[in-house]
């Protein structure tokens, strides 16, 4: 078998077209190491912290959908629209929305939620950060 220029450039761009549509993703730095980030679908935005030790990995802290987040040094704040997971093709639920409150001083992590809006509103009350405001959106559905 001889090897030509036009077989190795076609082997190149295959592979190279292969590789490049198995994984798409997309990140949105929220604070410090915590980020907004989906892996192969859009349908699968999920709130998550980047490892300490492997700066490719991340921890999962709220699973898709999360469509709108906010954050001040110790607070990021939440709205998630769930979703039915892998196997349901991630079909997200915009009937319910669903709050949340990550408490993120120190790397602590604690997470409140879910949480109505009127409960929400409240422990936000609580905490004293009724002032923070969801200041990242992104679309409601797909």
């Amino acid at each position: 078998m001889t090897v030509t220029i036009k077989n190795i450039l076609l082997l190149f761009l295959t592979v190279s077209f292969l590789t490049g549509c198995l994984f798409d993703s997309h990140s949105d730095r929220i604070i410090g190491k915590y980020e907004v980030i989906w892996i192969d679908l859009p349908q699968n935005q999920m709130l998550a912290k980047e490892d300490k030790l492997h700066s490719s990995s991340a921890s999962v802290i709220l699973d898709p959908y999360i469509f709108a987040v906010g954050h001040n040094e110790n607070y990021i704040i939440a709205k998630q629209h769930p979703t039915n997971g892998f196997e349901g093709g991630y079909i997200i639920h915009t009937d319910t929305t669903n709050y949340y409150i990550i408490d993120i001083y120190k790397e602590r992590d604690k997470v409140f939620g879910p949480l109505t809006l009127k409960q929400f509103d409240s422990l936000k009350t609580e905490f004293k950060i009724d002032n923070l405001q969801f200041n990242k959106s992104y679309p409601d559905n797909y």
